[in-house]
């Protein structure tokens, strides 16, 4: 039997009036002190205990403090009006210590303690009954901690040498180290830092590894903003762990910094956190580029330095979640409820002015609601954005190990995630439902009627977009030659660079061949003679048969040594660029027959192949339009297609993940030929994207009852 089953069989009912005639007392271990910021004063309060921070002015702080538990109402309205100055009738202060009640700020012996508990389980039974899973909630998983404050204590009396100025020097000299070495290691660090956090590619032990340094590097992160509240005066009584969907994520309650410290004392307090972390990854940088590569303290060294490293810096200060970044900036601005108020704001805002619902806007100051709407946005999509990082971080770590299902983690851990305001959202939209429901039936007129159904039934009917095709595309140019050695040689001369525009027939390079250009010299001798001794042949009328004969021998000769020294210039074939690089090191080489010397590609039109399944062909033909975006550009391309290809082709290596076709047969891919115009040369061979090929225009309805007829075509002939 647990706690609450023994409060629900021991305690009796008691009366809720013989709780009313109790009278409220201040807790003995109350904590108070009064600060100025910005000109206003205010006293902040803390019951050590509980951890709860209030915040009253000074004459409220006067009031609260009137109660011991004897003194009636009248009596506190009556003391209250000597100590402040100021009347307050007895139900004034009735309403004040019913205001602290529910902020549980009252002193209550052990018996009312258990007595309020008791009403309070009832009450969130009756509550949550229905939305509570029987299975618990595991995407929030908090251990039971130790009371640190002792632990702290004797860290502090060690290591408060951290606070001093000789010490923040040597932390800024290493930290300067530091950002030398990530600038010019960069193309490594962050690279690495990347791949580090995608665990797709992880074995079991490297995601071990990751978790227990994660654990490590959050102990001390918490630890250090519980020795900087330590250092400003106060106590920290509450340390611990929590699980956030698995993720490890420690707490530490400093709340006794907002009673003891100043303002910049308290922004202290949360910069140490990320601080502390920077220690650690100075540390380890400097261990790293000190140590060999290849040994254990050289690699525990660099994970540490990407696991505390810019990521943290981006992830942890960044302001838009409830994070250090949060807490700092609230703590600047002197906002602390900034995202709850911006969040309430906007969100009232929108439902009173598009949706149309009585919906009170809580008041905020002009000056605040540009700021109010642009921190909400922003911070909105940025706490989607991480949850959606989070479902995909379960689905990738899932995936290495089940490659055929890994994606059902993924998806029941965004459910899992997003189910709170999957349950918001279908709330406002029964909200939306019933406050509109009887204006939408007075707006839905027997004429009305007729004319949404025509214009249901012309949506239906008439076609009105055209059909479209999707796939992935490799971009090639229109035309390249490849421009090769047609005989061997050295190269003597190239006039041609990488980039260079050249004209059909240009020259790109001269070879040189001492032996071919000598017996195409010899051979064109022996034909002159050979002309000759046939021309006195036939003027002497003897021997002239076999003169001839040797005449066109040596012509036919010397004509193919002729063209072969042609060779030894090489011209471009086409008009277009060259997009062989570094072409000028070929002189003084010698090149084989065959050897590739450049090549030349028409980059003003180019041609992207697109790869379709087999049962996307019909919807497309020669000469429709297609629209193409490429992955490293902004903005899209227009094309049109020239040619399909008559049979299936190998889909080139990397432009679709084939592991989803895994356990089925794989469908044929065939290949579209799409011209793409380049006159502002922005395209390159290479370039992969994403291409839609739009078809015939098409009604939905028609689209609708496709796969009914394609069902019903199939399967009855």
């Amino acid at each position: 039997m647990n706690l609450t089953e023994a409060l629900n069989v021991a305690l009796p009912d008691i009366p809720v009036r013989q709780l009313r005639e109790l009278y409220p007392r201040t807790h003995p271990k109350l904590v108070g002190r009064e600060h100025v910021e910005a000109g206003t004063r205010f006293v902040s309060a803390i019951i050590p205990e509980r951890g709860n921070l209030f915040r009253f002015t000074p004459k409220q702080w006067v009031v609260a403090n009137l109660f011991d538990g004897e003194r009636s109402y009248d009596e506190v309205s009556r003391l209250a009006k000597e100590h402040t100055g100021i009347e307050f009738s007895p139900d004034e202060v009735r309403e004040f210590a019913s205001q602290l009640d529910a902020l549980d700020f009252w002193y209550k012996t052990p018996l009312e303690q258990n007595i309020a508990l008791k009403h309070k389980l009832a009450e969130e039974r009756q509550q949550h009954a229905k939305k509570k899973s029987k299975f618990g909630d595991i995407s929030h998983i908090q251990f039971t901690a130790w009371d640190p404050d002792k632990y702290l204590d004797r860290v502090y009396s060690k290591l408060k040498f951290i606070y001093t100025g000789w010490f923040t020097v040597v932390t800024l000299m290493a930290m300067a180290f530091m950002s030398y070495i990530f600038v010019t290691r960069w193309g490594e660090i962050g690279r690495d830092t990347l791949e580090f956090y995608n665990f797709s590619d992880k074995s079991f032990w490297h995601i071990w590894e990751f978790w227990w340094l994660t654990f490590f590097v959050l102990f001390i992160h918490e630890s250090a903003h519980g020795l900087s509240c330590k250092h400003y005066g106060g106590h920290v009584h509450r340390m611990g762990f929590h699980l956030i969907y698995l993720t490890p994520a420690f707490f530490t309650d400093v709340t006794e910094a907002w009673v003891y410290a100043s303002k910049w004392q308290r922004v202290a307090t949360i910069v140490w956190g990320v601080w502390s972390e920077m220690i650690i990854c100075a540390a380890a940088a400097m261990v790293w580029w000190a140590s060999l590569p290849g040994t254990m303290v050289h690699s525990l060294a660099y994970k540490l330095i990407l696991i505390t490293g810019l990521a943290v810096i981006f992830f942890n200060w960044n302001p838009l979640i409830k994070l250090d970044g949060y807490y700092l900036l609230t703590e600047i601005i002197g906002l602390p409820d900034l995202k709850e108020d911006s969040t309430l704001y906007v969100s009232s805002w929108v439902k009173k002015h598009i949706w149309r619902l009585p919906v009170d806007i809580p008041y905020v100051p002009k000056r605040r609601r540009l700021g109010y709407v642009s921190y909400a946005l922003l911070s909105g999509m940025y706490s989607y954005f991480i949850l959606y990082i989070v479902a995909r971080f379960a689905g990738n770590v899932a995936t290495r190990y089940y490659p055929d299902w890994g994606f059902l983690a993924g998806i029941a851990t965004g459910l899992l995630i997003f189910r709170s305001r999957i349950r918001t959202l279908l709330r406002f939209m029964n909200t939306f439902y019933l406050d509109k429901k009887e204006r939408v039936r007075a707006w839905f007129t027997p004429r009305r009627r007729a004319i949404v159904a025509v214009l249901l039934l012309a949506t239906l009917a008439v076609p009105i977009s055209h059909e479209k095709v999707e796939g992935p595309f490799l971009l090639e140019p229109a035309e390249q030659a490849v421009i090769r050695a047609a005989v061997p040689g050295s190269v003597m001369a190239v006039y041609a660079d990488e980039g260079q525009q050249l004209a059909s027939g240009a020259p790109v390079a001269r070879l040189r061949n001492l032996n071919l250009e000598s017996e195409a010299a010899m051979a064109l001798a022996d034909f002159r003679q050979a002309a000759a001794r046939a021309t006195s042949a036939q003027l002497q009328y003897a021997g002239y048969g076999p003169a001839q004969r040797e005449r066109q021998r040596l012509a036919e000769r010397h004509r193919v040594l002729t063209d072969q020294t042609s060779h030894l210039q090489l011209v471009s074939p086409i008009v277009g660029t060259v997009v062989t690089p570094r072409l000028r090191d070929l002189v003084g080489s010698y090149i084989e027959a065959g050897t590739t010397v450049a090549e030349v590609a028409d980059l003003s039109t180019m041609k992207a192949r697109l790869y379709l399944p087999e049962h996307e062909l019909r919807k497309i033909q020669v000469g429709t339009r297609a629209s193409l975006r490429c992955n490293s550009l902004f903005g899209a391309v227009d094309g049109t297609v020239v040619s399909i290809a008559p049979i299936p082709w190998e889909i080139a290596p990397g432009l679709i993940d084939m592991s989803k076709y895994k356990g089925i047969r794989q469908p044929q891919f065939f290949v579209l030929t799409i011209a793409v115009p380049n006159p502002a040369g922005t395209l390159f061979s290479g370039m992969t994207g994403t291409a839609k090929v739009y078809g015939k225009r098409r009604s939905y309805g028609a689209r609708l009852l496709e796969p009914v007829v394609q069902f019903l075509g199939g399967k009855l002939w």
